[in-house]
């Protein structure tokens, strides 16, 4: 039974190396078992956006197939993901070779998994200055012609799963790089998602075509992509009171276009137009973009906003009153809304009470 269900994985794995690049990289890393309280070390040998193979010095006993998964980022941070065990075997030296897919990771882990593959791929130390998963897995990218049909498609992802007909082939459960972008001055956002079920479809009119039906699941935390949606829908303009939603007559296949690249996250949130705009929003869209990672997620927030405030991100000078003013703003909005970070909890160590 073991050896059957291995094949199966087996096979799962197989089809994500045709359209992920592994790369080596033999770095320690800790796994987290359900009902186990000491994490076990291992080294990995490599990784790709959708997991890792890595050694283990006794056999995994986890029947449940799902685990955390923990790499070093840098300055005590992490990249977590939870995973799916795979395959497992023994080599000569006694060892265990570990291979798992990752499931889950929050939208700030994706973002670093996304930076550490680039700097491996390209043999750089530094982070790129645009987080682009070119050429390290096959890409989706939705475009979207209006406020209403952005709405619309919105909704369905804060849902966990989203269904799109495209032109070109998908494996299932291949992990791609999932993106909406628009053609007017309207927010983004790029995900990643896993091909759950693809079919055949057949358009009328259009029988010259080769069409797939897919379904995907969005691979993060459930309540992370509400928080994404939600900030998202916020900058959509409101519809006007007695025209309503009406649904384009565009079939969904006409706006869906597979790229070697998504857009880069300058496109991935625009300020919408309604009124007269912020400064941060005319100004400096990259810091909203910046913080957009971790809306929702109260210590990825505070990491984001301090390095906006004293880190790298920051503006040479300091930011101009206007621009504060409505970091703070947002500082605030969030701490409301999820929670204080424990870094602010404790004044002693500095920041605001509420």
């Amino acid at each position: 039974m073991m050896r059957m269900m291995n094949q199966v994985y087996s096979d799962s794995a197989l089809r994500d190396r045709r359209t992920q690049v592994r790369i080596r990289v033999e770095i320690p890393i800790t796994l987290s078992l359900p009902g186990v309280d000491e994490p076990l070390r291992a080294i990995n040998q490599n990784i790709s956006w959708g997991g890792a193979l890595f050694v283990l010095s006794e056999p995994l006993r986890h029947e449940g197939g799902l685990l955390r998964i923990t790499l070093p980022w840098k300055r005590g941070a992490h990249i977590t993901a939870e995973a799916r065990l795979l395959r497992a075997r023994q080599l000569e030296d006694g060892r265990y070779l570990v291979a798992v897919r990752f499931v889950s990771l929050s939208p700030r882990s994706q973002s670093r998994l996304e930076r550490l593959l680039q700097m491996l791929q390209t043999g750089e130390t530094t982070a790129p200055d645009q987080e682009d998963p070119g050429g390290l897995v096959k890409a989706l990218e939705v475009t979207v012609n209006d406020a209403e049909e952005l709405r619309r498609t919105l909704l369905h992802v804060a849902k966990g799963r989203h269904r799109v007909t495209v032109f070109d082939a998908y494996d299932r459960d291949q992990s791609i790089s999932f993106s909406i972008v628009s053609t007017k001055d309207l927010p983004g956002i790029r995900l990643r998602a896993r091909v759950l079920e693809v079919h055949k479809s057949r358009v009328k009119g259009f029988d010259w075509a080769e069409l797939h039906a897919l379904l995907l699941e969005f691979e993060h935390p459930r309540k992370a992509l509400r928080a994404c949606v939600k900030l998202l829908l916020d900058q959509l303009p409101k519809p006007p009171p007695s025209s309503g939603s009406q649904r384009s007559e565009e079939p969904d296949w006409l706006r869906t276009k597979s790229f070697p690249a998504p857009a880069g996250p300058g496109k991935h949130w625009v300020g919408g137009k309604r009124g007269l705009s912020s400064t941060l929003e005319t100004e400096f869209p990259e810091a909203l973009n910046y913080l957009t990672v971790g809306w929702g997620d109260v210590d990825a927030f505070e990491v984001l906003f301090q390095d906006l405030v004293l880190g790298e991100h920051g503006q040479p000078g300091g930011w101009p009153p206007d621009a504060w003013e409505e970091l703070e703003l947002l500082q605030s909005i969030h701490d409301q809304a999820y929670g204080l970070p424990e870094s602010r909890k404790r004044l002693l160590k500095g920041g605001r009470s509420v």
